[in-house]
């Protein structure tokens, strides 16, 4: 048998043969990639970052003729007035000369016109708008009022067809009178109801009352108002016409307040009056009217040719307004009463 150690020695040596031989055939490999790498062509960013950066044109700045250094600025031409006598005798110079700098001279102030020898002054320059002038209201007199003090007295059609008006005129007569006190030193109103002249009562009539600053007063009244139903009359009523004339009669003898001046009577309806009564009632209305101050106005409810056609003469002869109801008692009477009641 060889001894183990010379196995041992020979087992090494070809340990090492082989490595060396593995070394050198990857070196070999390594040059080859080497070489194809240098090969391959670049990207087109890269190419585009290896190209020179493009400088921006240099831009000629204005250079001052005296010293190239220093940028001189331009000054505007200042335009004066012109002698509104002599447009041609005054001459304005243009601003003095720049300068020469450094440093960077500022834009002169333009010089004074000289005097006109005609008008002997120098025109002012216009001014394009004058300030406002400041307006101070006088403080409202605690007493003044819109309107002049008025007597109203309602003309209400209380027919079976009048039950919502009636209903409203319960509700609304508070704010009516609210409103109406606002508007003019005192307000009476009256009520006068009508139905038709074959029924019983035609006609039922509360006294004018002034309203303002008693407060019993409108409670009696809104009390009469309550009583009211329509169709509370007894006997039939199978025709359009109704009671107008007979409700007018009561309200023109109505027990006006002394002094009051502004009188007015508000018919609300929806129908005409009857045929035979008709130019009647339009003679009556226009003897009250014919006095200053007083007049006559028509609400129509439920718009008919027939009835448009009476209310609107009754309201022309009254020297009032004819008004088409707003479905609401407080606007009618204000619509009424801004067109004709005087101003106080």
């Amino acid at each position: 048998m060889k001894p183990i150690a010379e196995d041992q020695e020979f087992i090494g040596m070809s340990a090492i043969d082989l490595f060396a031989s593995g070394m050198g055939a990857f070196i070999l490999i390594a040059v080859i990639f080497m070489v194809l790498f240098a090969a391959v062509p670049k990207k087109e960013s890269d190419t585009l970052q290896a190209q020179p950066v493009l400088e921006c044109p240099a831009v000629e700045i204005p250079k001052c003729p005296e010293c190239p250094q220093v940028v001189v600025p331009e000054c505007p031409i200042v335009e004066m007035p012109k002698c509104p006598e002599c447009e041609q005798c005054v001459v304005c110079p243009k601003p003095a000369p720049i300068p020469r700098c450094p440093p960077i001279p500022s834009c002169p102030e333009a010089p004074e016109c000289p005097a006109c020898p005609v008008c002997e002054s120098v025109p002012k320059p216009i001014v394009s708008e004058a300030p406002p002038v400041p307006v101070t209201c006088p403080e409202p007199d605690e007493n003044t009022t819109m309107l002049a003090e008025t007597d109203i007295v309602f003309v209400l059609d209380t027919t079976s067809s009048m039950y919502d008006e009636i209903d409203a005129l319960k509700r609304e007569l508070h704010l009516v009178v609210e409103v109406l006190n606002r508007m003019m030193p005192t307000v009476g109103i009256g009520v006068v109801t009508f139905n038709d002249r074959r029924q019983s009562p035609v006609t039922r009539h509360h006294k004018l009352r002034q309203l303002t600053g008693d407060e019993e007063a409108l409670k009696d009244i809104q009390r009469f108002l309550r009583s009211i139903e329509a169709a509370d009359a007894r006997g039939s009523n199978v025709d359009v016409p109704e009671a107008v004339y007979q409700g007018l009669q009561e309200a023109v003898g109505t027990s006006f307040r002394e002094g009051v001046s502004s009188r007015m009577i508000l018919v609300l309806t929806d129908a005409p009056a009857y045929p035979d009564e008709t130019l009647t009632s339009l003679q009556l209305v226009q003897r009250f009217s014919s006095t200053p101050g007083h007049r006559v106005s028509a609400i129509h409810v439920r718009q008919d040719a027939a009835t448009r056609k009476y209310l609107e003469a009754l309201a022309e002869s009254g020297r009032g307004s004819y008004i088409i109801d707003t479905g609401t008692i407080l606007a009618n009477v204000l619509l009424s009463v801004l067109d004709d009641i005087p101003s106080g």
